[in-house]
Order: structure tokens, then C-alpha cells, then sequence
């Protein structure tokens, strides 16, 4: 088995359902199992996912591990030499499992791939990012970064000041669509992916661990995955979410800053982020 594709469905069976359509449909020329772990949905009965698509693996959990638990639950079944961890609310454009994974035997030096992502009306997600340094956010805010050259503007913030056109290393990338050899979970902690947050900015933590053990983050602008964004929580709690994912990552920044650094990116982080939140800007 070349590859096992670990999906965590939470109350969206026709997200879901779509996103394994689209690699039966999309991906050729490889190995693959598709791991479906339901997370205590109470949408409906997870077996329907058995009756529509009788050759996946369906892990079912009887309580609702988050986003972490719930690639460790799948992590557990997985046969095959890479793993991609896909989300439920993705549809693929082309073969990007295939892509990413004749690109990594290629690439030794790359711990985890991720492809480009596109919004369903063809927009591109910015999903190459940097980790948040003090440095970084002050280029942003003041904002610095303009007076450097475009390119050394792309390399240096990522986001989306870097067009996603062509490859890039990162220091993490979104967890929507995550390619790694199987082989470096023996190298962590308890031989599975961190579990310190429940869901959001566990992305960025894989990542941080992956480039600890001396690995790259490598983006691969060829594999392309279409994202609804969002598509796996619904209107009412986008607010909550918005906040536990900066909670989360003040709390990541922690292992970037555990010394006075850490309250001084705390102020700038928080003021900046909050503020956006009471615009509205980032609930567009």
C-alpha cells in the first residue's frame, strides 16, 4: 500500500461524500486506502458512508476527538508507506495524491507536502504561511515589508503576499491537505501527531514538530484541491472558532518566546487580531 488518505467526518455526510467521489474519480496510478473516521456525527447513521462507498475503511468514535484525535484514530489503521490527512470539505482537481507522492520520492528532504488550494468559484486559498515572530508581525503591521523587493516579499511573509503560483518551502501550511511518509510518526513523541490542541493551529504544531526533526515543508503548486473553506463548521459558531484559533496560536508562540519575548508578541498578536475580529474582517 502506497498511500492511506485519513478523512474525519463531523456531521457533513454530502462533504464528505464528495470529497471520496472525487479521488475515486481523480486519483490513478497508486496504491491507496481511504480511511473515514466519524467523530461522534449526529447527523446521521456513518454506515450510509459504508453503503455509498463500500471499499473505504470506516472508523467510527463514540466521542468527538477534534481534528487531532481524529487523524490519530485513522493514523492507527493506516497500511499504507505515506499518509494524507484531507479534509472532509476538499473535492480533488487533478491526481494531486500522485503529484505529491512522486514528488516526495524524489525529495527525501521533504517531511510533508501540501498542494494548491482553490476556493470553488477558482479563487486561490493562501494556505503557505510563516510562523508568527515578533519580527513578522511588525513588518505586517507598520507595515515594513514593502520596502523589500516582491520576491524577498513572498519568501520573507508568505501568506497572502506570496501568490501560490510556484513552489515555495514554508514554515507550515494548513492542515486541509497534509502529505507525509508514515515513517516519521515513529520519531515523535508517543509515535503520533501532537494532540495538545483539540482543533486549530494543530497544523502548525506537526509542522513545528516535523521541522525538528529536520525535515521541510515544501509546497507543490502543480496539485491542486479544490477547498469550500470553513465547509465543516457551521455560520453560528465561525465567532468561537475565530477565537480558539487565536488562542491557540498565542499559546503556540509560547515554544518560539517561553522567556519576556512571548508577552511582547502576545501584545502585538492579540491587539491586531482582536481588532480584526470586532471590524469584522475576518468573518468575510
Amino acid at each position: 500500500m502506497q498511500l492511506s488518505i485519513i478523512i474525519i467526518n463531523y456531521n457533513t455526510f454530502q462533504l464528505t461524500s464528495n470529497c471520496i467521489q472525487s479521488i475515486q474519480e481523480k486519483v490513478q496510478g497508486l496504491s491507496y486506502e481511504i480511511i473515514l473516521v466519524d467523530n461522534a456525527s449526529k447527523e446521521c447513521d456513518p454506515q450510509l458512508f459504508l453503503e455509498k462507498f463500500p471499499h473505504i475503511i470506516l472508523v467510527v468514535s463514540h466521542e468527538n476527538t477534534g481534528f487531532t484525535g481524529g487523524n490519530n484514530l485513522g493514523l492507527q489503521h493506516a497500511k499504507g508507506d505515506y499518509v494524507l490527512l484531507l479534509n472532509s470539505d476538499t473535492e480533488l482537481i487533478n491526481n494531486a495524491p500522485k503529484i505529491c507522492y512522486d514528488y516526495m520520492l524524489q525529495h527525501p528532504e521533504a517531511g510533508m507536502t501540501t498542494a494548491q488550494l482553490h476556493y470553488p468559484d477558482g479563487r486561490i486559498q493562501y494556505n503557505c504561511r510563516k510562523f508568527r515572530t515578533i519580527s513578522w508581525e511588525v513588518m505586517e503591521v507598520l507595515p515594513v515589508y514593502k520596502f523589500l523587493p516582491k520576491e524577498k516579499q513572498e519568501k520573507t511573509m508568505l501568506h497572502h503576499y506570496f501568490d501560490h503560483q510556484h513552489f515555495i518551502k514554508c514554515d507550515w501550511v494548513w492542515g486541509t491537505f497534509m502529505m507525509f511518509p508514515k515513517k516519521i510518526l515513529k520519531q515523535l513523541p508517543g509515535e503520533k501527531l501532537a494532540d495538545d490542541f483539540f482543533m486549530y493551529c494543530e497544523d502548525v504544531l506537526w509542522c513545528w514538530d516535523f521541522q525538528k526533526l529536520g525535515y521541510e515543508i515544501h509546497f507543490i503548486p502543480e496539485a491542486k484541491v479544490m477547498h469550500v473553506h470553513k465547509g465543516s463548521s457551521s455560520k453560528d459558531k465561525l465567532m468561537a472558532v475565530k477565537k480558539m484559533g487565536i488562542k491557540n496560536h498565542a499559546t503556540f508562540m509560547k515554544k518560539f518566546y517561553p522567556d519576556w519575548r512571548w508577552y511582547m508578541f502576545a501584545a502585538i498578536f492579540y491587539t491586531k487580531q482582536y481588532a480584526a475580529l470586532w471590524l469584522g474582517k475576518l468573518l468575510k
